[in-house]
């Protein structure tokens, strides 16, 4: 194996970029330090889907993103995320009856979710359908 610096390369880190503060690309991040694309592909949807359901149980959540994804979502794969997204504080956990949770969007959630839209608005309003700028 060569030396790192005998090619005169070295990887590149976000350390390396000026400017980044170590932040994804969109700089969206909750109060207590969460980056959106910090969480995985599956945890965002269940935020996105949570924010537009008003206190939903996990099978309504596990029945939404079903339908909508056309994909099964067992019940350890939905549990242990929604109860992740709990634990950093971007969803409120609460109980319907002595077995039946609801979940609905904290206030970090709903501010990432918010921002992360508004972000993406205005990246894509800036670029025509032809890829041309508008």
């Amino acid at each position: 194996m060569q030396p790192e610096n005998s090619t005169g390369m070295k990887p590149r880190t976000t350390d390396d970029v000026p400017n980044t503060d170590n932040r994804c690309h969109c700089g969206v991040e909750a109060d207590g330090g969460v980056r959106w694309f910090g969480l995985n592909a599956f945890q965002r949807d269940l935020l996105v889907e949570i924010y537009q359901m008003d206190q939903p149980s996990g099978q309504a959540i596990r029945g939404r993103l079903e339908a909508e994804h056309g994909e099964d979502v067992t019940h350890g794969r939905l549990y242990s995320n929604l109860n992740d997204l709990v634990d950093l504080g971007l969803l409120d956990k609460g109980e319907l009856d002595l077995r039946t949770n609801y979940y609905e969007i904290a206030n970090d959630g709903q501010r990432l979710v918010e921002e992360v839209a508004q972000y993406f608005s205005s990246a894509t309003s800036r670029v025509a359908a032809d890829g041309g700028q508008e």
